[in-house]
């Protein structure tokens, strides 16, 4: 058996292993049969550099990972995986269509070497981390993803408030937000090598609550999965459990659960014993002392508050804490606050002209929520770099070039970061 075809076998073994897939689920991604997919990960059989493509795909993962054991270069390698995912996704390239996110690559390099001239340390160091604990079901990946956003709620002292502007949260945190136009089936990319730093790019295509749950999922990656160089998050169904993670972690730090029952109260819903039947025991502790003690029987069946969850409810919260309807409802149902049949009705009801409208209908006025966190922030530090002196007045218009800054806007800059 050659050494080399049984090492790259291991590898894919591991990488499909740690995904939670069988071979007969890759077979068909490659076109062959479970057993071919047996031989190769054996070295019995040659892997093709298409089969490796086909698998980083897949994986949503880097060539060059999957080849790690025998990958040599001397070309720097954060080019190395800028290139590898042009080629996994094509349509990134510098076209019209695309052209933004390509742009967004631009103003991510120059915010990094502004930043290394003022001397900042790596945008990416502020993060904590959190290890992969071994994970073998979607049940675990997606428990694991849960505690993360109550955890990180905890750390950075949110309490049960929504989260206003999730892009610059995320940026203070560590990592870089944008927007671009990204292809079909494509919500987001993330991004994490030296050259650019820990960067998430969300579709520009998708509403504002879409993206706001892009940036809280592609948090979740820079925390669980710094090793990747890069990850492409799309919409298929099958997902692989780093995924089911991330969906999970973004669900909770968007829609924190006390929060949101606090709030469903607050409209006069309950939501203590909507789950089950509505009773309650109160435990008190017997005479003198005693081990012993009772409990009182609360029936709860007659209180008030126990009334059905409407379409007023759910575009409420869902405004409130800036989330999708189409979320919140599936956030309510795993806090056992919504039912299947509910949720159908539900989602019978968006659709329809009531759904569409009743956002318009309570009178809620749309909110940004959002900004262009990383042009502001590169536009900002190339004026302070240039009123210290580190660079000179080509490199500031270069860079201002870059920020989106118009010529008769940048005297002013200059002038503004000196107030």
């Amino acid at each position: 058996m050659p050494e080399r075809a049984k090492n790259i076998g291991q590898v894919l073994r591991k990488a499909r292993k740690s995904r939670g897939l069988t071979q007969a689920d890759i077979a068909p991604t490659l076109g062959v049969s479970r057993s071919a997919v047996a031989q190769m990960e054996n070295g019995k059989r040659a892997v093709k550099a298409e089969d490796i493509d086909r698998l980083a795909l897949l994986y949503g993962c880097s060539t060059s990972e999957l080849l790690s054991s025998e990958y040599h270069s001397g070309t720097p390698r954060e080019n190395i995986v800028l290139g590898e995912l042009l080629a996994a996704l094509p349509e990134l390239r510098e076209d019209e269509k695309h052209f933004s996110f390509l742009q967004v690559l631009r103003v991510a390099r120059m915010l990094t070497r502004v930043e290394s001239a003022l001397g900042f340390e790596a945008i990416a160091n502020v993060l904590p981390t959190y290890t992969e604990t071994r994970t073998e079901t979607s049940w675990h990946a997606a428990r694991q993803g849960y505690r993360a956003s109550e955890d990180e709620r905890r750390r950075l002292a949110l309490g049960e408030s929504p989260i206003r502007f999730v892009d610059e949260l995320v940026t203070a945190m560590g990592v870089r937000t944008a927007r671009a136009r990204l292809p079909r089936g494509v919500n987001s990319i993330f991004a994490n090598y030296p050259e650019i730093g820990c960067l998430v790019v969300v579709d520009e295509d998708a509403s504002v609550g879409r993206r706001r749950f892009s940036y809280a999922h592609g948090l979740a990656h820079a925390l669980f999965d710094r090793h990747l160089p890069w990850r492409v998050c799309g919409t298929d169904a099958e997902m692989d459990f780093q995924e089911v993670r991330a969906n999970a972690f973004a669900s909770g730090f968007l829609l924190p659960e006390h929060g949101v029952r606090r709030y469903l109260e607050t409209l006069g819903k309950e939501t203590l014993g909507r789950s089950g039947p509505a009773v309650l025991s109160v435990y008190f502790e017997g005479d003198h002392g005693s081990e012993g003690g009772d409990n009182l029987r609360i029936d709860g069946r007659a209180r008030e508050g126990r009334h059905p969850i409407n379409l007023s409810d759910l575009t409420l919260i869902a405004h409130y804490y800036g989330a999708t309807r189409t979320l919140t409802a599936h956030r309510l149902r795993n806090l056992r606050l919504l039912n299947d049949e509910q949720i159908e009705r539900f989602e019978r009801m968006m659709r329809s002209d009531a759904g569409r409208r009743a956002e318009k209908t309570l009178a809620l006025k749309a909110e940004p929520y959002e900004t262009d966190y990383l042009r502001s922030r590169l536009a900002a530090l190339t004026a302070e770099a240039h009123n210290r002196e580190l660079i000179d007045r080509d490199a500031f218009s270069n860079f201002a070039d870059v920020a989106g800054v118009p010529e008769r806007d940048r005297s002013r800059l200059l002038a503004l970061s000196k107030l």
